[in-house]
């Protein structure tokens, strides 16, 4: 992931503070990337199911609402 972007910089910066603390920075964005990567996927199946089931669920209400009649106000189209 952001491994390309911190090639080179241990053999560049070697013998440096900044290089270490840069290797720990990344080590730990990782990590949270790979935790955000896995929150998702679960989500995944649960998002659909709650999509599939607000759709079946609007469909259902607008069904049930045809019959409604409502009445116009005066000089209202409809």
């Amino acid at each position: 992931m952001l491994g390309r972007g911190h090639e080179g910089v241990a053999a560049g910066a070697g013998g440096l503070g900044s290089a270490a603390a840069l290797k720990s920075v990344l080590t730990s964005w990782e990590g949270r990337l790979r935790s955000v990567r896995d929150e998702c996927e679960q989500l995944t199946g649960d998002l659909l199911t709650v999509a599939k089931e607000m759709g079946e669920s609007e469909t259902t209400v607008k069904s049930s609402l045809k019959g409604v009649q409502v009445p116009a106000k005066a000089g209202e189209k409809r």
